[in-house]
């Protein structure tokens, strides 16, 4: 993984600006605690983008170690969507709910760059045990691509940034 691909900290204040629309309106559909965009770095993970609700303990710039047993972790070292219905009766999460904020649902999977290296996260938890249905993971499918397509579009703004300076 290139680092200069993870270490990209420049997304453009249009894009960051319409994820926040995007995220307060699915928390609003899915009635959820919180909806975050998580920004990974070399060791941690960083809330890009938090959806604002009182429910939500996770600020815009918070940062987490990675490997410290994060839903999100599972999500970075298997690349893959984690969906986990209620972490308190998992023997797998019970006792990781404590770094998870007491978040006991999580739903989350990995938002690529356009050259398939690994952006970060796109989170959705609840405090109380929620099934999702297959709407519900096709609204989140949805909007994760939608993620995905601006950071094409943020690369090619990149490229004409960059190449009309002389």
């Amino acid at each position: 993984m290139e680092m200069n691909a993870i270490e990209k900290q420049y997304i453009d204040l249009n894009i960051l600006l319409k994820w926040q629309e995007k995220v307060d309106l699915l928390e609003d559909l899915l009635k959820v605690s919180a909806i975050l965009i998580m920004k990974l770095h070399p060791h941690e993970l960083e809330v890009l983008v938090s959806s604002q609700s009182e429910d939500n303990p996770y600020l815009i710039g918070d940062r987490g170690e990675l490997s410290i047993g994060s839903y999100c972790d599972s999500v970075v070292a298997g690349k893959t969507k984690v969906h986990i219905k209620d972490a308190a009766e998992d023997d797998l999460w019970k006792d990781k709910m404590k770094c998870n904020s007491g978040m006991s649902c999580y739903l989350g999977m990995p938002i690529f760059y356009p050259n398939g290296e690994l952006f970060g996260t796109f989170c959705v938890l609840n405090k109380e045990c929620r099934e999702f249905d297959d709407l519900d993971h096709k609204l989140v499918d949805h909007f994760k691509e939608s993620i995905e397509s601006d950071l094409v579009i943020d690369e090619q703004n990149d490229i004409i940034r960059n190449s009309s300076i002389y």
